[in-house]
C-alpha cells in the first residue's frame, strides 16, 4: 500500500532503509521578525532590527546574500550621495556600515562620478557577498540561505506565519512583524495585499538590464564612445534585434579585478512569470556574446571575454504594493522635507521608459526629499513592512527610490518600525528617526 502524507510533510530517501521513503514532518520555528530578501534593504531592515533587540530570521533564496549586486551584477550603488559637485552623504547607518565592511575585506569604496553626473560606488560582487555575510554576523542575524517562500499564514489584518522551503522539506515561520524586501513583492502578493503596479495584470513596468562583466582588456585602455556608436551603428542598419543603446552604453571599471562592467542590454519582461524570464534570460545571454564581438573591434578590446553574467537578469520593476503613504514624483521635484521622514532620497529620478531610454528627473530643494514612515508600512497588513523595491511609490518615484543606496535607507527604517511593532507598540515616527539617529542613519 503506498504511503501517504499530509502537504506538512516531505518525503526523504534513507540509504539505510534500502530504498524505503522515510517522512519528515515540516520543522516550526519562532522569530519576532522574518526578513524575507537579502538584498541591501532585507538585509539592512534585519540587522537594524536585531540592533534593537529583536530575533530576527532573514530568508533568501539563493546562496548569498547583496541582493542585485550579487544576484544580477548591478555593481553600482546609486542614491548614497546627493548630485553635487562635491560628494555629499544622503545614507549612512547600516548602509554606511555595509561600505566599512567592503572597506575592510579590500574594496575601495570612494564614490566616482557616473555619466548621469551622480555620484556612485562600483563594486566587486565576491566582496559584496562576503561582507554582507559579516554585516549578518556581527548583528546576530539568523539567515536561511537556499530558502524559498511558498505560502502564508494571515490571520485578518496581520500576519501570523510564513512557510518556506529548502531541499530538506519545508520550515513555517511565526513571528510577530514581517518585512517584505524581496524586490518582486513575493511575500506582499502571497499576503492578498493590494498592489499598485502588477506586471501580470498587463500594468507597464520598466525593462530589464543584464550587465556583463569583461575581462581580458588592456590596462589603461579607453573606451572610444564615438567609434563604438559608429559599430552599433553599423550593426544595426541590418540587424534582426538591433542594439537599443546606440552609443554603446555604460562601461566602467571594476575596484580589485579592474575588469570591465558593462551594461547595454535592455529588454522587456514581466519579471516574475519563468516563461518571461527563461525568453529574456537566454536573449540576454545570446546578445551578450554577439555585443562582444564588437567590443573586441576596439583598441585594447581585442583580447576581451565574458567573464561573468549574473545569475538572473536584472530586474527593475515587476509589482508592488500599495502603502500607508506612497512617495509621490512631486513630493521629490520639490524636495520635500517632513517631520515624519525616515530616510533621504536623493538619486534622481530615472525611469526607464523603453529599452535603451531612460530619462532623469533630479531631485529638487536640498537635493534630497524626505522618505515618509508611511511608504515602509503596508496599506493592508498592521505588521508588514516594506523595504527596497518594494517601499511605496508612484511609478516617478519608484525611479528614485528602487536603487541600492537608498534601499539601505528604507530597509534601515522598516526594521527599526518591525521591531517596535514587535515589542507591541504602534510605530511612530518620532519614535523610528530616534532610533535611526541612534543607529547613525541620516533623517
Amino acid at each position: 500500500m503506498a504511503p501517504t502524507f499530509s502537504p506538512s510533510q516531505s518525503l526523504r530517501f534513507n540509504p539505510s532503509t534500502r530504498g524505503k521513503l522515510t517522512m519528515l514532518k515540516s520543522r516550526q520555528e519562532q522569530a519576532d521578525i522574518v526578513v524575507v530578501g537579502g538584498g541591501a534593504g532585507g538585509v539592512s531592515a534585519a540587522v537594524a532590527a536585531s540592533r534593537l533587540g529583536a530575533r530576527v530570521t532573514l530568508v533568501e533564496r539563493y546562496g548569498f546574500l547583496g541582493g542585485a549586486a550579487a544576484n544580477s551584477l548591478v555593481l553600482a550603488y546609486c542614491g548614497f550621495f546627493q548630485k553635487s559637485p562635491e560628494p555629499i552623504a544622503a545614507v549612512r547607518g547600516v548602509g554606511a556600515d555595509l561600505l566599512s565592511e567592503l572597506a575592510a575585506v579590500g574594496q575601495p569604496v570612494s564614490p566616482v562620478v557616473s555619466r548621469s553626473g551622480n555620484w556612485i560606488v562600483m563594486l566587486d560582487p565576491e566582496a559584496v557577498k562576503f561582507a554582507f555575510d559579516r554585516l549578518c554576523e556581527k548583528a546576530g542575524v539568523r539567515v536561511l540561505l537556499h530558502s524559498r517562500l511558498t505560502a502564508v499564514g494571515r490571520n485578518h489584518d496581520r500576519l501570523a506565519a510564513v512557510t518556506v522551503c529548502d531541499h530538506a522539506g519545508t520550515v513555517d515561520l511565526d513571528a510577530k512583524a514581517f518585512i517584505d524586501a524581496s524586490g518582486e513583492a513575493g511575500l506582499s502578493s502571497m499576503s492578498g495585499t493590494r498592489l499598485t503596479v502588477d506586471s501580470l495584470r498587463g500594468d507597464y513596468v520598466q525593462p530589464a538590464s543584464m550587465p556583463v562583466r569583461i575581462g581580458g582588456v588592456a590596462k589603461g585602455a579607453e573606451f572610444d564612445r564615438a567609434r563604438m556608436a559608429e559599430i552599433v551603428n553599423r550593426y544595426n542598419v541590418t540587424a534582426d534585434t538591433p542594439i537599443p543603446r546606440a552609443d554603446g552604453g555604460v562601461l566602467s571599471r571594476l575596484p580589485i579585478s579592474e575588469d570591465v562592467w558593462w551594461m547595454t542590454i535592455d529588454l522587456e519582461t514581466d519579471g516574475l512569470s519563468g516563461e518571461s524570464l527563461t525568453s529574456v534570460e537566454r536573449e540576454a545571454r545570446r546578445q551578450a556574446w554577439r555585443n562582444l564581438a564588437m567590443l573586441k573591434q576596439m583598441p585594447g578590446f581585442e583580447h576581451a571575454y565574458l567573464a561573468q553574467t549574473g545569475p538572473q537578469i536584472g530586474i527593475r520593476e515587476s509589482r508592488r504594493p500599495l502603502s500607508r503613504q506612497d512617495i509621490t514624483g512631486s513630493m521629490l521635484e520639490k524636495g520635500l522635507r517632513r517631520p515624519d521622514g525616515v530616510g533621504r532620497a536623493a538619486w534622481p529620478m530615472e525611469v526607464h521608459e523603453a529599452p535603451g531610454r531612460a530619462r532623469f528627473v533630479d531631485i529638487g530643494g536640498e537635493g534630497f526629499a524626505d522618505i515618509p514612515l508611511g511608504a515602509v508600512q503596508s496599506a493592508d497588513i498592521y505588521n508588514l513592512y516594506l523595504a527596497g523595491r518594494v517601499t511605496g511609490a508612484d511609478s516617478a518615484a519608484y525611479g528614485s527610490v528602487r536603487v541600492m543606496g537608498t534601499a539601505f535607507a528604507t530597509g534601515h527604517a522598516a526594521g527599526v518600525a518591525a521591531a517596535t511593532r514587535a515589542q507591541g507598540t504602534e510605530p511612530v515616527a518620532e519614535d523610528v528617526r530616534r532610533h535611526l539617529l541612534v543607529q547613525g542613519a541620516i533623517v
